[in-house]
């Protein structure tokens, strides 16, 4: 009985072949099972995973070892095309959550909060929770805890107990770093390893709450949305050692590419944050500073991705797989060195650029897709798969139909936005446009069929005129007008 009852599928098969053996004659009857199979209600689990960049091997990374992640992706969809709409965490997620494009006043940078900067808005755990969902938030979710907290969240939202710097290695305490703009940062290494259990650190101990979550969960009739948001590899890159262990400092180089990419406008900056951490005796920005800070990203992944296996074979433990959709996505990209940049913080592809993998009973297994998608995609896609359709207006649109059919056209230009500037992303071409300080203009223009990494700004380039003229009015309608065609 326990084997049956883990298997919804076998379950529903099961009480179609008795409802047409006893009421064969009562065709109502048996559409009734259907329809009542059909509105039921989807759990979701979503797991947000901080500073990500596809550096995954679903994603063809060679140098990756992620067999968790790899393994849910052979049971979904895996985008090859997603885009965060702003490349730092604060505002990613507001707008990710509420569904709402970011702008010049609101979304802006890491502090910003949905109830503030759109105090008009829902969140998606808000809607699901009004339309009879179970709603649990489990670490970094919003980045900012208690943004919308009591609207979106059945129950208090659950977070490590643990800074997220937590050094577990004691010669790290030999490298703080003092922070002249911030008298109250102290921060350690920007790497650390330690030979530590994986529940030692603080993601370990959100996971831990997940699968706690996930059996009480399982055991109540009501349907669940819990959203699971892990730190790393997010700086600094903290792990245990078994993951750096994977990843020999030999089997990486430095990016090929260490300058800034021709003809970029003044415009275009590297974050600072990567300066707030200890650098140990490494000169910044040296090969072996490279070398380190690859290694320890890498590592830091590879931690991530057992912590999702865990949950991932807790949800198949459980048997709720054939009634569960898991969607794992990052809030932005990151910079591994290209042209001398750490981090987020631009409107270059590797800041915008995310891994997005669906699995879901709604999509089919074992697919990439090439459509163009964006966080703010993430809330209707979801309402759909919930069967809800909430009275509110959001800028996003519902990609379930590349669930089914991972080769549609979902959008033909996406939008990105960061402080001062603002891009279009079509499938071939990035167009930023910055205002500057004295309210000048700046752009940039990158052909990624044939410069995927972004070394020359060509928006002067005789060639490319057309589709800078055709980019810039679509983008200036989307500024100005908020206009934002995708398609």
């Amino acid at each position: 009985m326990k084997i049956i009852f883990k298997n919804s599928k076998l379950v529903y098969s099961f009480i179609l072949l008795m409802s047409s053996l006893c009421i064969s004659s009562k065709g109502a009857a048996t559409e009734e099972v259907r329809t009542t199979k059909n509105t039921e209600k989807q759990n979701i689990v979503m797991i947000v995973i901080d500073d990500l960049r596809p550096v995954l091997g679903a994603y063809g990374d060679e140098k990756a070892y992620t067999p968790n992640i790899d393994a849910l992706a052979k049971e979904g969809v895996t985008f090859d095309y997603a885009y965060s709409n702003v490349p730092v965490c604060g505002a990613s997620r507001a707008s990710m959550l509420t569904g709402l494009r970011p702008t010049k006043n609101r979304f802006i940078d890491y502090k910003a909060m949905a109830e503030k900067d759109a105090p008009n808005s829902k969140s998606l755990p808000q809607v699901l929770r009004e339309s009879g969902y179970h709603t649990i938030g489990l670490g970094k979710i919003f980045h900012n805890a208690k943004d919308l907290a009591t609207v979106s969240w059945s129950e208090k939202i659950q977070v490590s107990g643990m800074p997220h710097a937590t050094m577990l290695n004691p010669d790290s305490k030999n490298y703080i770093k003092e922070n002249a703009h911030v008298e109250w940062l102290k921060n350690g290494p920007w790497y650390e390893t330690a030979d530590v259990p994986d529940e030692a650190y603080p993601d370990g101990k959100v996971k831990q709450k997940a699968l706690q979550a996930l059996t009480r969960l399982s055991a109540e009739q009501q349907p669940f949305f819990m959203s699971v948001g892990f730190i790393r590899p997010h700086l600094p890159f903290y792990a245990p050692k078994k993951y750096y262990d994977l990843h020999p400092k030999e089997k990486f180089t430095p990016f090929f590419f260490r300058e800034r990419p021709h003809l970029a406008p003044s415009s275009l900056r590297g974050s600072g944050e990567i300066h707030t951490y200890h650098f140990k005796d490494y000169e910044y920005n040296s090969d072996a500073f490279h070398l380190s800070s690859i290694q320890g990203y890498y590592a830091s992944v590879s931690y991530i991705d057992a912590l999702v296996g865990d949950i991932v074979d807790k949800i198949d433990d459980l048997g709720l797989r054939d009634n569960t959709t898991i969607m794992l996505l990052s809030d932005h990209g990151f910079q591994l060195g290209e042209h001398n940049f750490w981090t987020k913080h631009t409107l270059l592809d590797t800041s915008l650029r995310i891994p997005m993998i669906v699995s879901s009973p709604h999509a089919v297994k074992n697919q990439k897709t090439n459509a163009l998608v964006e966080l703010i995609d993430i809330f209707p896609t979801i309402t759909e798969i919930a069967n809800i359709n909430p009275s509110i207006k959001i800028d996003g649109e519902s990609f379930v139909d590349v669930l089914k059919q991972p080769d549609r056209v979902h959008k033909k230009q996406v939008y990105s936005r960061f402080k001062t500037g603002d891009s279009i992303i079509t499938d071939n071409y990035i167009f930023s446009s910055y205002i500057t300080e004295d309210n000048k203009v700046e752009e940039m223009l990158y052909d990624h069929s044939e410069d995927p990494h972004e070394i020359n700004n060509v928006v002067n380039d005789p060639r490319y005129q057309k589709q800078a003229a055709a980019l810039r009015e679509q983008l200036t309608a989307c500024i100005t007008l908020r206009n934002c065609k995708t398609n």
